[in-house]
């Protein structure tokens, strides 16, 4: 489910529509909380990978809003 979460995230955030195939996808009202600061934040790394995108999050978790922060803690990313 972690990694179903990065990709919808990183897909989401270079403006792809996700289609969710499975049932633990992040909900649209968790992607939405997410949306704003992974283009904020982690606009250059963007397009290299979920990886990439999940450790930016968490390099600046005190700067991401409060909402995201806790889909990123339910989902045990922060």
């Amino acid at each position: 489910m972690t990694r179903t979460l990065h990709v919808v995230l990183a897909l989401v955030a270079v403006g792809l529509s996700a289609t969710a195939a499975c049932a633990d996808m992040a909900s649209e009202r968790e992607k939405q909380a997410c949306r704003h600061d992974v283009v904020r934040h982690c606009r250059a790394v963007m397009n290299d990978g979920e990886e990439r995108v999940g450790h930016c999050r968490v390099v600046n978790a005190a700067s991401i809003s409060r909402a995201c922060q806790h889909v990123l803690r339910s989902h045990g990313k922060l």
